[in-house]
Order: structure tokens, then C-alpha cells, then sequence
């Protein structure tokens, strides 16, 4: 099985969270991490992890352009992944966030979601509790895809 992690980043935060992914499921699957670009090949993928920072409103546009130069991923179970830091302000920020940030992430996508998570954001330190939670998100993900369930909320940080 190869589960490809995809993503961009500004600041390296989403690479972070990225690379915390791999490392959870290395020893489960063949694992292949990039930055987003038009070269890389996703036929390969049986399932694939796409994640973005919210910048200005919006996840990365080289990701979302992504997407849309491979069809929208058809054919493929993909899990979704948002950095940004409006879940901060509660209830209101959970809602804006499912509204906006990751409706904006999972409209191109034609392929099959399993998974939807949103991880808290950091300016200037990287955050732990962040990191260890994109390990257990992963394995929770690699359960969904194994089994062929769905996870149907988004997921936010505790």
C-alpha cells in the first residue's frame, strides 16, 4: 500500500505536521512525501493525505491548484488537512473554519474523502500538542482507509 502526503507550506509549519504524518505510518505503509507540484504523479497513490496553511483567508493556491490539474483526485480516497489558527475562537471558529477553510480545500476534490481534520496553526513556535496530534490523526486515517469507513466530521483540535 502507498499513501502519498501531499502539501505546501509558507512558513514550514504544514511541512511539520506533514512529516509528523509520514512518521506515524512509516512502519504500515510505503510512504512518499512532496510539496505540491505539477511533476508529481499521483496514479501511484492508494490513498492520499493533502494538506494546506490558511493564508489571507484561503488554503495555499498551489494546492488547491493541485487538485484541479490532477482531476480533482477522482478515483482515489483522499484525507484532508488545514493548518490555521480560527478554531482559537471557539464555537464561532470551528463553524467559520468548516464554512470557509475546508470547504474551500474539499469543493475540487472529486475523489473519495475519508477523513477531514483541522490542526492548530502557530505564528512563531511550533506547537507539540499540534504535532502529536497529526500522529494520532494519521493512524486514525490509515484505520478509516483499511477498513473503508468514512470519518464524517471534521476533526478539530481538543
Amino acid at each position: 500500500m502507498k499513501i502519498c502526503i501531499l502539501y505546501d507550506t509558507k512558513r514550514g509549519s504544514t511541512k511539520k505536521v506533514a512529516l509528523k504524518i509520514g512518521e506515524a505510518l512509516k512502519e504500515k505503509a510505503d510512504i512518499k512525501i512532496e510539496r505540491v507540484t505539477d511533476k508529481f504523479k499521483v496514479e501511484n497513490c492508494d490513498l492520499i493525505i493533502i494538506g494546506a496553511p490558511i493564508y489571507y483567508e484561503r488554503p495555499l493556491p498551489s494546492v488547491i491548484n493541485f487538485i484541479r490539474s490532477k482531476n480533482g483526485l477522482e478515483g482515489k480516497k483522499v484525507a484532508v488537512f488545514v493548518l490555521c489558527i480560527a478554531d482559537k475562537f471557539g464555537e464561532f471558529g470551528k463553524k467559520y473554519t468548516e464554512k470557509r477553510y475546508m470547504r474551500l480545500m474539499t469543493n475540487p476534490i472529486k475523489g473519495k474523502i475519508i477523513a477531514k481534520k483541522v490542526f492548530d496553526g502557530w505564528i512563531l513556535n511550533e506547537n507539540p500538542k499540534t504535532l502529536e496530534d497529526a500522529k494520532q490523526w494519521a493512524l486514525r486515517v490509515l484505520e478509516a482507509f483499511q477498513t473503508g469507513k468514512i470519518i464524517e466530521k471534521v476533526e478539530h483540535p481538543e
